[in-house]
């Protein structure tokens, strides 16, 4: 059997299709079409040309849809947020720190509600069913569509968010409800935060994957559908609906994992240039290290898991001025093809600098690109520049790393930068991504405040364990191929009874049926 791997990219769209031997048989680029759809369609169309349909098993697909509607603040669901705090929290009121301009789009109704519970578990004040019941008749009169509960300190225990979601459910049917405890860490308002967006999110991930499917069906494929996700990992589509905050912004993370593979390399660092922008990553254990601080995604303060990605604007779409800074942070991005000289327009971007140097790895419609030899050297200063100084922010010390390059713009990487050791760009890097969506595993997460004072260490870290491979398994995970990949264990200080954060993830192979 097959898969195919497609990854959406700000200015292409990639595809890959991987044998059961794990070869490429063959890959795709396009450029990234306004629907989207459009060009991941003619990905596969391509793909499988030739190709027996009833080979290919699975269709794994990175997507930048949602992350598109986030920025043009488009297919948003207008949200109801409940806060199960009691008394405490309250100076604080949910959305306290989100852009003005959003607050201002009346997407949001909240409440303050009963419950919410100390660290270890005692309650600050139970939750109240009529309490609830009234909230839900403003939120019907208010036409909300969804719903976020985040209950204080509902990562230690649960069933207060529970409680309060089957109550809903009860007077408002079925309406998608985001509970914080499943997609948020410790750390109330940046939890509440991750939970809102994923709220926010759920009308444009239910359109978003109905069009991938109905792509699918359209070209007469009975194949199985995966998203992947922003930790090198993949969800089915209904947990991509039920979760769109956890495949917001899965491309580096596809790319870091195809670049693994391809090159060996599980510890390193990886250097993605694509058309609009430089990611750089560090991998560990064959997978992206996790941010260990709060996220921002459009001016809104999460900490939702992703990975430890920092991106610059440089790619191979990068427009070029005449005067210094010679390298712009704006793009032409999916317009290359017909905006830049090497392809006959008229804007002077990154590519054409290394195509007048002749230093690019494709072929290109104008071979006679004229541009001063000063705005170029002084270009590829400020290039150098640039990717020497986010290599720096990203090594964690100071030795000679392992350095993987990949993308489309991989020609762009000076061959010169001190404290890494280049490894040779390796075949088909020019759509690691894709490769990566491809290779993408399921993953199981357990993240629990524990007191060091009712269990031993060992019996913390199997719980812990066991309820991480528990979630991979319910998630489709086959439990022979499991395997730990990350522990954590965080103590929390000023804290009676020796509290301690531990975080446990797991990876497994999608299960055969």
């Amino acid at each position: 059997m097959m898969r195919i791997g497609i990854d959406v990219g700000g200015t292409n769209t990639d595809g890959v299709l991987i044998d059961n031997s794990n070869n490429v048989i063959s890959s795709f680029k396009t450029n990234t079409s306004d629907d989207v759809n459009t060009a991941v369609k003619l990905c596969i169309e391509k793909l499988i040309n030739n190709i027996d349909k009833k080979n290919i098993d699975l269709i794994i697909i990175g997507t930048t849809h949602l992350i598109n509607d986030l920025i043009q603040r488009k297919n948003l669901s207008k949200t109801g947020v409940v806060r199960l705090c009691g008394p405490s929290t309250r100076l604080l009121k949910p959305l306290s720190d989100w852009p003005k301009e959003l607050i201002n789009k009346n997407l949001f109704v909240s409440h303050f509600a009963g419950g919410g519970l100390e660290f270890d578990g005692r309650e600050i004040s139970p939750v109240i069913e009529s309490e609830i019941k009234t909230i839900c008749e403003t939120f019907k009169s208010n036409n909300v569509e969804s719903i976020a509960i985040n209950g204080v300190f509902a990562s230690v225990d649960p069933y207060q968010e529970i409680h309060a979601s089957k109550i809903i459910a009860e007077e408002m049917g079925d309406i998608p409800v985001s509970l914080s405890h499943q997609i948020g860490r410790i750390g109330l308002l940046e939890r509440e935060n991750a939970t809102i967006l994923n709220s926010m999110l759920i009308k444009s991930a239910k359109r978003t994957f109905a069009n991938l499917s109905n792509i699918i069906k359209e070209l007469k494929l009975d194949s199985k559908i995966y998203i992947t996700q922003n930790d090198g990992t993949m969800s089915s589509v209904s947990d991509a609906i039920k979760y769109p905050i956890f495949s917001l912004s899965s491309g580096p993370t596809n790319s870091m994992r195809g670049a693994s593979f391809l090159s060996g390399i599980d510890n390193g660092l990886v250097v993605d240039i694509g058309g609009t922008s430089t990611d750089i990553g560090m991998l560990i254990n064959n997978f992206p290290k996790e941010s260990s601080i709060a996220v921002d995604f459009s001016g809104i303060r999460t900490n939702f898991r992703m990975a430890d990605v920092l991106s610059i604007p440089l790619g191979g779409g990068t427009m070029i001025n005449n005067l210094a800074p010679f390298v712009s942070e704006l793009s032409v991005g999916n317009e290359i093809t017909s905006k830049s000289l090497s392809f006959g327009g008229s804007v002077p971007t990154v590519t054409d600098v290394y195509a007048s140097e002749s230093k690019i790895n494709f072929s290109i419609p104008n071979k006679k690109i004229n541009i001063d030899k000063n705005i170029v050297s002084n270009a590829k200063q400020e290039i150098k520049e640039k990717i020497s100084v986010a290599i720096d922010r990203m090594k964690t010390s100071s030795n000679t790393i392992n350095t993987v390059i990949v993308g489309g713009g991989a020609f762009v990487m000076p061959g010169d930068i001190k404290g890494i050791n280049l490894i040779e760009i390796p075949k088909h890097s020019e759509v690691a991504n894709a490769i990566g969506s491809a290779f993408a595993q399921v993953s199981g997460y357990s993240e629990k405040v524990f007191a060091t004072g009712n269990m031993t260490r060992d019996e913390i870290l199997l719980s812990s364990k066991n309820e991480a491979i528990k979630n991979a398994i319910s998630k489709g995970a086959d439990k022979n191929t499991i395997e730990i990949i990350d522990v954590e264990e965080i103590p929390l200080a000023y804290l009676p009874s020796n509290a301690i954060t531990v975080k446990t993830r797991v990876v497994g192979n999608i299960q055969n049926n």
